[in-house]
């Protein structure tokens, strides 16, 4: 057990930020950068370089298995997220949401391939970028809507006037915690599911080098469930690009149609 304790904590170790030179002990302090501002980069290129081959492949017939797939990837964000959402109005964001959508993508992905770190995997990055969608619709709200009409959207229509010196402080509160939590969902997830595979490797390390007919059982199961764990942390790293791709979309159109709440 002593042995599990110390992998734990070796592991646990192998997921915080390491800086690329020098010391292993970070500054939080300095601006240094770690192995997770390079992936963090690496997957951001892979995103814009993406990107930028399906809009010089795009044509009427996609030239190509890659160029279809991102046209596939670009009318699914359009379709199931932008219009379905928005509506055809929301059109006009689709460059945006899909460079959100696909540079999470592309980072959780990153993450899964053995010896790498997800751009995602620290709260950092995450909080940064629900920052910066935060900051995007608030001022698509204000721009639509002016200052003080996009203040008023905040209290919910037909709300009795005794009621808005309690309701109103906490639609705003509410309404600043949302990069927050876009921001907390997204690191969780992966970081969590890393902590998953992790730990059943750990058990299969244990059983390598302890072989018994336990361990050899307790290696066999921990084997098993990393494959499956391994393709369910696929299906996850797909399913929080949607998730925060479409709760951006939600939080434009509610920018966009304040003056309806």
């Amino acid at each position: 057990m002593q042995g599990l304790g110390e992998k734990i904590i070796e592991l646990l170790s192998e997921l915080e930020p390491i800086p690329l030179a020098g010391s292993h002990t970070l500054d939080k302090t300095a601006l240094i950068p770690t192995q997770y501002m390079a992936f963090l980069l690496l997957a951001l290129l892979l995103t814009f370089a993406f990107l930028f081959y399906v809009s010089r492949k795009s044509a009427l017939v996609p030239r190509g298995r890659l160029a279809n797939l991102g046209e596939a990837g670009v009318e699914f964000v359009r379709d199931s997220i932008v219009v379905d959402v928005m509506g055809p109005a929301g059109v006009k964001y689709l460059p945006f949401i899909v460079t959100v959508f696909f540079a999470v993508l592309f980072n959780n992905f990153l993450g899964l391939i053995p010896g790498f770190k997800p751009g995602t995997g620290t709260l950092g990055t995450t909080l940064t970028w629900g920052l910066i969608v935060f900051i995007f619709y608030n001022a698509i709200g204000f721009k639509k809507n002016g200052f003080v009409g996009y203040l008023k959207s905040f209290l919910p229509s037909g709300t009795p006037w005794w009621l808005v010196p309690l309701i109103y402080p906490l639609e705003v509160i509410s309404h600043f915690l949302r990069p927050f939590t876009l921001g907390v969902r997204l690191y969780a997830n992966m970081y969590a599911g890393h902590i998953v595979l992790g730990v059943f490797a750990i058990f299969v390390d244990i059983a390598i080098h302890n072989l018994t007919a336990v361990s050899a059982v307790v290696g066999t199961m921990s084997l098993g469930m990393q494959i499956i764990m391994y393709a369910f942390e696929v299906f996850v790293a797909f399913i929080q690009a949607y998730v925060f791709a479409i709760l951006t979309a939600v939080y434009i159109s509610g920018a966009l149609h304040a003056k309806e709440h």
